[in-house]
């Protein structure tokens, strides 16, 4: 094989200083887990939004007469995607790897729930409340971001990202638990973001 002078020139600068090149490659890894990670915490605050919204829904639903038999809600007129989640609710399935355990839930199946049951995961102090979930979805992006703008703006980013899919799964609409869910996480997050940018005003 014939080296043209590109070829020659860059194995000269390899053999030169081969430490320099070998720094410069893993700078580029590092760089590109870095990106990997950020963008696996942005999917995962999604994905934990996703979660506590279609509880949030399906709980809410629950406490509908028209929509419990049995003390489980029915299928019926459901799409595949929204079955998915009730299978997901029930225990049977994880979604995007993700289980009910991993977000702290310890309680019965969601739809094995009666509807006091229901009625008391969602109600002030319940684990699906406004304010333990808020609590849980910012506290899971504070985790990953520490004080570092740029995350929790990411992070920002993949609840937004999250809460407009549940939407999209319930036909546009959400119970009004869910917008003040979805208003006091990111009312959380904002209030972070703000002391943090006041706190660079005040150093420069």
């Amino acid at each position: 094989m014939q080296l043209n002078s590109s070829d020659i020139q860059n194995l000269n600068t390899y053999t030169k200083n081969p430490y320099e090149t070998s720094q410069v490659a893993n700078e580029k890894a590092q760089s590109t887990a870095s990106q990997t990670s950020v963008e696996q915490a942005i999917n995962n605050a999604a994905v934990s939004v996703n979660i506590s919204m279609n509880a949030q829904t399906v709980l809410f639903q629950m406490n509908s007469s028209d929509l419990v038999k049995n003390n489980t809600l029915t299928q019926a007129g459901l799409s595949e995607s929204q079955n998915a989640v009730l299978a997901f609710l029930s225990g049977e399935h994880a979604m995007d790897g993700l289980n009910l355990k991993d977000i702290g839930y310890e309680g019965k199946p969601i739809l094995e729930l009666s509807q006091d049951e229901a009625q008391e995961l969602v109600s002030d102090d319940g684990f699906f409340g406004i304010t333990q979930t808020s609590d849980r979805v910012a506290n899971f992006v504070f985790s990953f971001s520490g004080d570092d703008l740029e995350l929790l703006e990411k992070g920002k980013e993949g609840i937004i990202q999250g809460f407009e899919e549940a939407k999209k799964l319930f036909g546009g609409e959400l119970p009004e638990i869910s917008y003040k869910t979805q208003e006091r996480t990111l009312s959380l997050l904002e209030e972070k973001i703000n002391s943090l940018k006041g706190e660079e005003t005040t150093q420069e």
